[in-house]
């Protein structure tokens, strides 16, 4: 996976010497409009015999913006990195969205990070914004069509809904993990590791959304099984256990989230 990391500043200078298709957005848990996104991008380099790339930011542009320090992610910046470089990218821009980058004008951006980038073709969604108080959009990326392409990816639906980073960090934070599969493309799932010897407690990584306080029906993948079992969250702890006894070691696990049972009730273990 070849990831370049960027900071913006005024001397900074970055260059890529082969033209490329460039993918650009946020991509908070690479859902399936995001997916369209990426393949569509891959597609159009593949045809163009050109290299496939794409740009996201770290933080969100909130935490900044907003000043939200506690912000939470469907995917953090390890985790998305890893579902975008599993689309084919030749290449990954994470840029650094700090305080100088949010002030930096839309042309600015243009030129200095898709132009002198060389990228030949950009592909957006087409809710896309960027520059100084988000001026820039999807038309204006078009008034540049001189310098390269641009394709907008037309808004994704299920079920009549939006597909929508936001629309899935409320269906986690409602508790409703069995509604996110159509628009995630998989269960939800987090990362975390393990304490304890009978009752398991989890520590899941502090950037994650945690769904509201409940009883959770889950998959666990731990050193390469997979179980079935039950997660309780609490406001201050998550405990864990397995349906069928597959016994967990302490150390880095995945927690899948399937579906609240219907009724809270007692569960052999």
């Amino acid at each position: 996976m070849d990831i370049e990391y960027m900071t913006h500043s005024r001397d900074a200078v970055f260059k890529m010497n082969e033209p490329h298709v460039m993918a650009l957005g946020f991509f908070d848990g690479v859902h399936l409009g995001h997916q369209s996104l990426l393949k569509q991008a891959k597609s159009i380099a593949k045809k163009l015999g050109l290299k496939f790339t794409v740009m996201t930011f770290d933080p969100h542009p909130d935490e900044i913006i907003k000043h939200e320090t506690d912000r939470r992610y469907i995917t953090p910046l390890d985790s998305k990195l890893e579902r975008i470089s599993a689309f084919g990218a030749d290449k990954i821009f994470v840029m650094n969205f700090n305080h100088p980058f949010a002030s930096l004008p839309a042309d600015d951006f243009i030129k200095k990070y898709i132009v002198e980038l060389n990228a030949k073709h950009v592909v957006v969604g087409f809710d896309f914004s960027f520059g100084y108080k988000a001026r820039g959009d999807v038309d204006y990326l078009r008034h540049f069509r001189k310098d390269f392409e641009v394709t907008v990816i037309s808004k994704k639906t299920r079920n009549d809904q939006k597909i929508s980073s936001t629309l899935i960090r409320k269906l986690i934070s409602d508790g409703d993990v069995h509604l996110i599969p159509p628009y995630l493309g998989n269960h939800y799932e987090i990362r975390g590791h393990l304490t304890g010897v009978h009752m398991k407690a989890l520590h899941p990584d502090s950037k994650y959304i945690m769904p509201k306080p409940g009883l959770y029906q889950v998959e666990i993948l731990s050193e390469k099984k997979t179980t079935k079992g039950l997660l309780s969250c609490s406001a201050e702890t998550c405990q864990l256990s397995s349906s069928t006894w597959v016994p967990l070691n302490s150390g880095e696990i995945t927690v899948k989230f399937l579906r609240q049972p219907a009724l809270v009730r007692t569960v052999s273990v």
